[in-house]
């Protein structure tokens, strides 16, 4: 049986093992150490919740992060999902759901126009196809600028 936590301080290390899984996966260049370090001032913030799965064990099977954000065109305060991963053996089992329906949960009880995200690319086809099923529709794509 799964549960679902609100991950803490105490979690850094959890978080910070279970992102460098995903950003392992999508070729990112951040390491664990990296991700402890950010997690920390991240977890801070009050628009910002990061979500754990953990199993019969205790131990964690998958994460997801949101953050709040605020746009005219978005209608108000919206929510970002900036990570999701789910451990390769507890994915196809129902955790990515369970955890997008706790995000949505949050984006419900803080009152959220919408939830957008973030895909990896259209290489990662399995990751829209989920997406798709939970109501996400593609909005276009996303540019960076690299602030030095």
């Amino acid at each position: 049986m799964i549960s679902l936590i609100v991950a803490n301080e105490s979690h850094t290390h959890i978080v910070s093992a279970l992102l460098a899984g995903l950003f392992e996966d999508v070729e990112h260049s951040l390491t664990f150490e990296d991700i402890v370090d950010i997690f920390a001032d991240i977890d801070a913030s009050d628009h910002h919740s990061t979500l754990l799965a953990l199993n019969e064990d205790g131990d964690a099977v998958g994460v997801i992060t949101v953050a709040e954000s605020i746009s005219l065109s978005a209608g108000g305060r919206y929510g970002v999902i900036n990570e999701l991963y789910v451990v390769p053996d507890y994915r196809s089992e129902g955790v990515g759901k369970m955890l997008m329906d706790f995000a949505k949960e949050i984006g419900q009880q803080q009152g959220w126009a919408r939830i957008e995200v973030t895909t990896p690319g259209d290489e990662f086809d399995k990751t829209l196809r989920f997406y798709e099923r939970e109501g996400f529709m593609k909005i276009g794509p996303r540019y960076k600028f690299m602030m030095e």
